[in-house]
């Protein structure tokens, strides 16, 4: 068996789908109190050389925050080009790590000016 870089999963079609840093795709996202996941979509953060290196990705929640929103969250700009039906923030306090097989679809990718605020707000809580 062939093993495939992260980011890269082969579909039925037998086409191999890549995901790059800050596209949007459709997660399991787990919840932090216990095991249930909810598919949602979610935004690859790390770079291309660490998916390549450590076979797989860091990706923060994008949610609605229909419940509230939470200090540092990132109002999505264009929520047309992320895929996304509805405003959405982009939640950088809730980072998973998940493998390319765990991640369904790319359905889009943010603008600049908000790929900009999610790198400045990972420098200073990660740095």
């Amino acid at each position: 068996m062939r093993v495939l870089p992260i980011g890269m999963i082969r579909r039925p079609s037998g086409r191999f789908v890549t995901f790059n840093r800050w596209d949007v795709v459709r997660v399991a996202y787990p919840f932090i109190e216990g095991d249930q996941t909810k598919h949602r979509p979610g935004l690859v953060v790390s770079t291309d050389t660490f998916h390549r290196r450590h076979q797989a990705c860091y990706v923060a929640m994008i949610t609605t925050a229909k419940a509230g929103l939470k200090p540092d969250d990132i109002l999505i700009t264009d929520n047309e080009n992320a895929g996304l039906p509805e405003p959405c923030v982009i939640r950088v306090s809730r980072l998973v790590t998940l493998t390319a097989t765990q991640m369904s679809r790319r359905v889009g990718t943010i603008p600049a000016k908000d790929r900009n605020a999610a790198a400045a707000l990972l420098k200073k809580f990660i740095s």
